[in-house]
Order: C-alpha cells, then structure tokens, then sequence
C-alpha cells in the first residue's frame, strides 16, 4: 500500500466534503446586510495574525497521518490571511460591528470590547457545529446513494467499502450528526439573545474576568469550550444532563504592548457557575496561571495560533508534548482543569 497516497487521497477527500459544507451566512443577519458573505477574521489579522506571523505564516493545528496511518495532530503553517477565517458574516457587519476592538486597542474593563470578543467567539463556533452538521448530512447522503468516491478519494479505484464497513459509517456519521444537530439548537438560543443584547448595547450580559501577564506571548485564542469540572472538581457542566443547558466560557489571548490579555468570559446568567474563577485562577500568581489557562486551551480549545518563530525555540520535545495532549484530550470527557501541572503554551 502505498501509504504516501492514501494519506494525499484521505485529506483531499476530506478537504474536498468540508469545504462543500461550509455555513454560509451572516451571524448577525438582518435588512442592513450586506450581499456578500466574507471569509472573516475570528481573530484580528492586522493587529494580531501579522504581528507573531512570519513570512505570512502563523501555526494552527490540523489533522495528520502517520506512517502508520493513524491520525495524530500537528502544528501545521497557514497563511495569516487565511488563518481564523470563517464565512460568518457579510462585509458590511464584519466591518462595522468589531470596529471598537479592530481599530482600538483592548482596555480592560471596557464592556463593549469583552462583550465583542465573546460575540465573534460564539460566531465562530456556531459557522462549527452548523458546518459539521452540514458534512455529516452530506456523508449520509453519499453512503445512503452508494456514492462512495464522493465520500473518500480512497474509493475512486472502484473498491467500494464493504458492507460492515458501510454500516459502521452509516452509524457514525448518523450518531454524530444527532448530537451536532443539538448543539446547533442550542447554539441558535444564544445566537439570538447576543444579538438583541448587541443591538440593545447590554454589553453588561457578558462578564469578564481579565488576566495580564507582564510579557508578550505570541500566541492567540478565541474559543468558547464548556469545561466540566473547576479546580477542585466541583462540576461546571455536565454532559450527562442533556435537559440542562451548557454554561459557554469564552476564551480569548492576545499580545498588545508588551503584555498578554486572557478573558475569561461568561454569560451573566452563568455567574455563579464561574465565581471559581477569581478565587482558583486570578487570585493565583502568573506562573500557576499560566499553567491552568494552557491545560484549559489544550484540551479545551481548537481556534488557537501561535508564532512560528516561537514554537520552534520550544525544541521537539516540548512541541510534542503539547501536541500529544492536544490529541489525547480531545475526545476525552469528564476532564480535570489541569491534567497536567507542567503544560505551558505561554511562550
């Protein structure tokens, strides 16, 4: 087997399915639209992608096949004016709506940034889960037609997947689009109610603790994740409830003059879910903070960029520790805040 080719065959397919899925349409939709639907930055491109960028380039995760043909995770180049993007927004809302937060710098305590940062945050995740529902939809389609080269370059030599093959796709794919199609209905609750805030000017909804750290890393993170249990493993979310709704944490990092701003963000209506963030993270000192808001990225967050140019002074060995966690946690449930008191991405 020639493994060279099936791992260009397996991503080109991939590549191929997830690009035709792709939501496409404006978070923020209403009359002022405007007719085009842009790739839009979740994180900043100028002031942020261009400046830990090198030759154009910033490092994100992404999917790859070993030798062995098992999927593993890599930090991977991608170009600043690609990087981040989704298609979220028409031009007209992505240029007017995150004005305060593209063209002023961040001052902590300034509710209409924080509220923004969570805004775009949540877009973000919605264009997700709509777009991953989208590619499973797809799938089930190809499977149930029997089109199977549509599904997978793999199968373009006419070697169709057998049947305990097709059935076990079948049930993936219908499993995994059940439970996307839920997050998609929560999603559109808080979709809606961020917008008649947004348009209201209650930026008071969002609130935000603000972590400052007296250097400038060159990485940048804007997430929301649902993490399950605090520091001392009080639960936060639990995902065996599926009649109670999920409490978001909005996750946002970025280097302004000479330091490095974390918000830790959270519906107002969540706030005695979060009390445990000023006690168990701010009250701590840098290094300790430093140390639970990477464990929360690692195994929490998937839009995250750092600087090539950093992550090489990391050496092999740190880069595949992080990278390994990153893996291993990903489809992990029930996991501490810190599953590892020596992860630091801060770098």
């Amino acid at each position: 087997m020639d493994s060279e080719k099936v791992k260009q065959d397996f991503f080109a397919g991939f590549s191929k399915l997830k690009n035709q899925s792709l939501w496409k349409g404006c978070f923020h939709e209403n009359s002022d639209c405007s007719k085009e639907i842009i790739k839009a930055h979740s994180i900043q491109n100028n002031r942020i992608l261009n400046y830990i960028s090198e030759d154009g380039n910033v490092l994100m995760f992404g999917p790859e096949l070993n030798n062995s043909l098992d999927l593993k995770t890599t930090m991977k180049p991608q170009g600043r004016k690609k990087a981040t993007t989704f298609t979220g927004f028409c031009g007209k809302h992505d240029s007017d709506l995150f004005r305060p937060i593209e063209y002023t710098e961040y001052v902590p305590g300034n509710k209409e940034q924080e509220f923004l940062f969570a805004y775009r945050a949540l877009a973000k995740e919605y264009h997700a889960k709509k777009s991953t529902a989208e590619i499973s939809r797809k799938s089930l389609g190809f499977l149930e037609n029997g089109d199977y080269s549509s599904l997978s370059k793999l199968f373009d030599d006419g070697s169709p997947p057998g049947k305990e093959h097709v059935e076990f796709m079948t049930s993936m794919f219908d499993s995994h689009m059940s439970g996307t199609n839920e997050a998609v209905k929560a999603f559109e609750k808080q979709r809606a109610a961020m917008n008649i805030n947004l348009e209201n000017g209650r930026y008071f909804k969002i609130q935000t603790e603000c972590i400052v750290f007296d250097k400038e890393y060159h990485l940048a993170v804007s997430a929301v994740c649902n993490i399950e249990n605090d520091l001392l493993g009080n639960r936060i979310n639990d995902y065996g409830k599926l009649n109670v709704p999920l409490a978001p944490l909005f996750v946002t990092i970025f280097p302004q003059n000479g330091k490095t701003f974390v918000l830790l963000s959270y519906y107002k209506n969540d706030k005695f879910k979060f009390e445990f963030i000023k006690k168990q993270i701010v009250a701590k000192e840098p290094e300790e903070q430093a140390i639970i808001i990477s464990n929360i990225v690692i195994s929490h967050v998937e839009n995250f960029v750092v600087s090539p140019i950093k992550w090489r002074e990391l050496g092999a060995k740190k880069q595949e520790k992080i990278a390994s966690a990153f893996m291993e946690t990903a489809l992990t449930f029930n996991k501490p805040l810190v599953f590892d008191n020596t992860l630091n991405i801060f770098i």
